[in-house]
């Protein structure tokens, strides 16, 4: 085996070569040192110098250019500002109209309750007599009178809608109310 010569980026040591006949040292390395191979300079071209009639337009492109930017930064901004608006005064709206139907419901119930009252103290006695006195009615005769049959199939029943129908609150209502809340 040939002897390397010694590179002088390695450190020096010594290393033991057995053979089947003896023992010898070595200096160095058995690798070989890879070396990186060395890049051609580069040449650098000269751009040429732009005019300054090129650097004006450049530079007024550019102020164009953020101009359009801040622009459309503003647009976005008024935009956004008034979608909140938006959805502030279509939330104050849907507030006053749950309140509103809250009253309504109460006056309602407390119409029936009326109703009532007003059915039970109506003596019919009391009735009949003022009507005969004062307005000079009389009962009909028995021949006056006919009786209608009707069958219960066609008696109607309302149900109150505002009472079986539950609202549900919008996405951003059920926010304000969570927010309330806390």
């Amino acid at each position: 085996m040939a002897q390397k010569r010694r590179n002088h980026n390695t450190p020096y040591t010594t290393k033991y070569h057995n053979t089947a006949q003896n023992t010898y040292p070595m200096q160095g390395s058995v690798a070989y040192q890879i070396q990186p191979k060395e890049e051609p300079e580069q040449v650098q071209v000269k751009k040429p110098q732009p005019k300054l009639h090129e650097i004006r337009a450049e530079r007024r492109e550019q102020k164009l250019h953020i101009l359009y930017v801040c622009a459309v930064m503003l647009l976005v901004f008024v935009g956004c500002i008034t979608f909140m608006g938006a959805n502030v005064i279509v939330a104050k709206q849907e507030m006053q109209i749950r309140k509103q139907k809250n009253e309504l419901s109460a006056i309602k119930a407390q119409n029936a309750t009326l109703e009532a009252e007003l059915a039970e103290q109506i003596d019919l006695e009391y009735i009949k007599q003022e009507a005969m006195k004062r307005l000079g009615m009389a009962e009909p005769q028995p021949y006056q009178v006919v009786y209608i049959d009707v069958p219960k199939q066609s008696y109607t029943i309302q149900y109150a809608a505002d009472e079986n129908e539950k609202e549900q609150p919008s996405f951003f209502t059920s926010i304000l109310n969570f927010w309330k809340k806390d």
